[in-house]
């Protein structure tokens, strides 16, 4: 009998899809949703005007608030057995910092990743959503985030090739702690999973599988 809920974790680039998945599967699930911080960030609108200069500010607030996300959620919901589906895995800081930070910030951020990581709950289940460049840039300007109107296509570009090398099969093991999650990887470049009832099913049905296979619950029971 397992002693703690089901953790689901949704990753992949900007602009993939992952909090619109998110709803969904807890829609099905009735899990605990949870959301990563993203406009509250005071230096976001500045860092994608200038990256450089607001780089280290940018991922520092983002690191130490989703920090006490996962302490509060394996405290209050994890722990009492309950599931949660995340739109984000804190490995991200990691993949957004490796491109954003110089070799000596991103030498020193990574320490203190690691101290702080090494206690946060870790998912079960990550669903990493992969989508072309074109997809991305596309859903990114019809969302018309006010701070992601300039979004440059290369940072993109480049941010993808990072998440493709932190997920791959052989590299995997190097950043996540303790035993690996399972991975469901889904190019949804043609996917439309809020729409169309059969691609969302897809999804589903490989969530479901693999929640069924480490003995927790897959589906609301009321």
């Amino acid at each position: 009998m397992r002693k703690k809920g089901i953790f689901i974790a949704i990753e992949g680039p900007i602009g993939a899809g992952k909090t619109t998945l998110a709803n969904l599967l807890n829609d099905h699930l009735c899990y605990t949703l949870l959301r990563e911080i993203v406009e509250e960030n005071p230096f976001l609108s500045k860092f994608y005007t200038d990256i450089k200069e607001y780089a280290l500010q940018t991922e520092a607030f983002f690191l130490f608030n989703r920090v006490k996300q996962l302490e509060d959620v394996n405290k209050n919901i994890l722990s009492k057995c309950k599931g949660v589906v995340s739109d984000y895995h804190i490995v991200k800081n990691l993949i957004f910092a490796g491109i954003t930070l110089d070799n000596n910030q991103f030498h020193r951020y990574k320490q203190v990743y690691n101290i702080f990581v090494n206690d946060l709950p870790q998912p079960d289940i990550v669903i990493y959503l992969n989508s072309n460049t074109d997809v991305l840039m596309r859903r990114i300007a019809c969302r018309d985030r006010s701070f992601e109107r300039q979004m440059d296509r290369n940072y993109i570009d480049n941010l993808r090739n990072e998440y493709k090398y932190y997920f791959n099969p052989l590299s995997i093991k190097h950043n996540f702690t303790g035993k690996g999650p399972i991975i469901i990887e889904i190019d949804n470049s043609n996917l439309d999973f809020l729409n169309n009832k059969s691609d969302r099913k897809y999804i589903i049905d490989k969530v479901e599988k693999a929640i069924s296979s480490l003995g927790g619950n897959s589906e609301c029971s009321n």
